[in-house]
């Protein structure tokens, strides 16, 4: 019997202590408050968020100047709602949903810093189902997996099994990464040489120490586009067994700044049916290809 009201007794402090914990996440949400398009016109300005270290879509340059594909698309953000555009430049989390809940809808631990809109999300119905705090919305273009090759040192590219006794680069814990390690029942592993971002992978390949370098289609374009003393060339050999080679990229917003996301998704379509976006992707070597939603 005492056991049963100790354990009752547990039960309820645990209970009572989760309400108070919940109420704190439901003020520290509530405390962070969103910015519909109204107030951001009346501010002047809006915060864009962009992945720092992440050409051709977003990096800063040597004078601390936010550049990129990403960077060009807010800034037409800004030029349309007729507001200064601030762009929030960091680097991935641990995943989307952190990305989602430290840019978008919570803030940073030190200084709660937000964006109005949050550039280059894979647009996935399941990850906007878990984020209620965060809307995914208006994808304007499709990415896929492709390779970057040195003509010199590979005739061509047909399968990866090339690569089972020939080095090739690749970003760390990235889906190209993961791919690579299992691929022919782990047989490449001895020549994947990682990078612990993509600017290092790119350097591996850009020294000539390896010949190939995995990654998204468009930084396989952007590397063969900057890399103007290597012959090179862009491909998507078969990848068996890899869970997607392709997905459509959008914004995210907060829950509750829906009519901000409307207005930047009329940009975003305005941009495309123009030919401004394909503009845009062209200047950083990139073919636009509009997004294949499911």
């Amino acid at each position: 019997m005492h056991l049963i009201n100790d354990l009752c007794s547990r039960c309820f402090a645990w209970l009572t202590n989760a309400a108070v914990l919940l109420s704190g996440v439901v003020l520290m949400v509530s405390a962070v408050h969103a910015r519909p398009v109204d107030e951001v016109v009346a501010s002047g300005k809006l915060t864009v968020f962009a992945y720092s270290d992440y050409a051709p879509y977003s990096w800063l340059d040597e004078e601390g100047v936010a550049q990129g594909i990403d960077v060009e698309i807010g800034r037409h953000f800004g030029q349309s709602l007729g507001v200064e555009v601030e762009f929030l430049i960091r680097g991935a989390d641990e995943n989307l949903d952190d990305d989602l809940r430290v840019n978008v809808w919570k803030g940073d631990l030190i200084h709660r810093k937000l964006a109005d809109v949050m550039m280059h999300v894979p647009f996935d119905r399941e990850v906007d189902a878990r984020n209620e705090f965060a809307v995914l919305t208006s994808p304007y273009f499709q990415e896929n997996m492709a390779l970057v090759f040195n003509k010199k040192q590979h005739s061509s590219v047909d399968t990866f099994g090339r690569f089972v006794t020939n080095p090739i680069a690749v970003e760390l814990d990235t889906a190209g990464d993961f791919f690579l390690s299992n691929a022919f029942r782990g047989q490449l592993q001895q020549s994947i040489r990682r990078g612990r971002t993509f600017g290092d992978a790119q350097r591996l390949y850009e020294t000539g120490e390896v010949g190939a370098l995995l990654g998204s289609r468009a930084q396989a374009q952007w590397v063969a586009f900057k890399s103007t003393t290597i012959d090179s060339a862009v491909v998507q050999p078969p990848m068996p067994g890899i869970v997607r080679t392709g997905w459509p990229i959008g914004i995210a917003i907060k829950h509750d700044s829906r009519d901000l996301g409307y207005a930047l998704g009329d940009v975003l379509t305005d941009l495309a049916e123009t030919g401004e976006m394909q503009a845009i992707y062209e200047r950083y070597g990139v073919e636009w290809l509009p997004p294949e939603l499911e």
